[in-house]
């Protein structure tokens, strides 16, 4: 009759050290090759309030910026050749000077499409060539009209919207202009704040009737500039 033996089993409490000692290791490995650590900065507008990210349209000027981590630590790239690319042309190399770690460019690329930027550091540390290419995405201006109504529905009497322009290649409001219609009727503003409309409603409208609200905004600097926002709002 055959004797059954069972399998020997690893305890649990080597296993756990194994995996330990083995996570050591991987993360001390990991640490040896040098890491890109890269931000980029569109130069357009944006309302001051807004947190995210600016974003570029054709004609930003973005300025990029890289520290190289190796082990934990910023390396020193003082005497190193650095050489940018912008859509795979060298823009900048050592020729320009050593340890290059910011350049300043103008978006090329339109509405939908992406800005590569290779970074190549060459011979880091006498040997190793390092890569790192980003993508930087390219909008279109946009217009944003502020409703302050639940549901999109307004009352009789005066209502207060306001535009707000993302993304203009300008430094503030006084390059843009804004033109508002309701029901493709121009609609006038205040003469002290065009970006805000007083939209007064008839009382005779009956209620559930829709308003076609539209704000253009175009820049003074560039005709190409420009957005367009249309929305609707209820009589309540």
């Amino acid at each position: 009759m055959p004797i059954y033996k069972p399998k020997p089993k690893i305890p649990a409490a080597a296993f756990s050290i194994f995996y330990f000692l083995f996570s050591i290791f991987y993360l001390a490995d990991a640490q040896i090759s040098p890491q890109f650590l890269i931000s980029w900065q569109a130069e357009n507008y944006a309302p001051n309030w807004y947190q995210g990210k600016i974003l570029p349209t054709k004609g930003t000027p973005v300025e990029i910026n890289f520290e190289l981590i190796d082990n934990g630590k910023i390396a020193d790239l003082s005497k190193t050749k650095v050489r940018w690319y912008v859509n795979d042309e060298l823009v900048k190399n050592e020729d320009n000077g050593l340890g290059i770690k910011k350049i300043k460019i103008i978006i090329p690329d339109y509405a939908g499409q992406e800005t590569e930027i290779t970074i190549t550091v060459v011979n880091y540390k006498g040997g190793e060539q390092l890569d790192k290419i980003i993508k930087i995405p390219v909008v279109r201006p946009e217009a944003v009209i502020n409703v302050p109504y639940p549901d999109g529905k307004i009352g009789y009497g005066v209502s207060v919207l306001e535009a707000l322009p993302f993304f203009f290649n300008i430094s503030n409001l006084a390059g843009l202009s804004v033109d508002w219609s309701a029901s493709e009727q121009q609609a006038e503003t205040g003469a002290i704040n065009p970006w805000q409309l007083n939209l007064e409603v008839d009382p005779a409208a009956p209620p559930g009737f829709a308003l076609r609200i539209s704000a253009t905004i175009k820049s003074f600097l560039n005709q190409m500039e420009f957005a367009n926002k249309e929305i609707n709002l209820l009589i309540k």
